[in-house]
């Protein structure tokens, strides 16, 4: 199981904070997931403190019972959490 609990990514524009995600929580049981949203909406951020890539400015990543929230992108467990852009499907399809 993979739980988000209160995720917030904010990044410095300008001197300001600017909240890219904000208090996001959710739980994933043992199922497929496709996160859609209009350009701009924060899915890649997402995608990318799930990961790893990026690191969420508050709230943790809890996956299996395990707080993984504090591991850097070598450290992560990847057995359930997979990164893939549209363009890559795409390119898969055509292939």
């Amino acid at each position: 199981m993979l739980e988000l609990r209160n995720i917030t990514y904010e990044v410095e524009d300008n001197q300001d904070n600017k909240e890219i995600l904000k208090d996001v929580s959710l739980t994933i049981d043992e199922h497929f997931v496709a996160i859609t949203g209009p350009n701009g909406g924060g899915k890649s951020t997402l995608a990318k403190v799930l990961m790893g890539i990026e690191k969420a400015s508050a709230g943790q990543i809890i996956l299996d019972g395990e707080d993984i929230s504090n591991y850097d992108i070598n450290h992560r467990p990847r057995k359930c959490l997979a990164y893939r852009t549209a363009s890559e499907a795409l390119e898969d399809e055509f292939e």
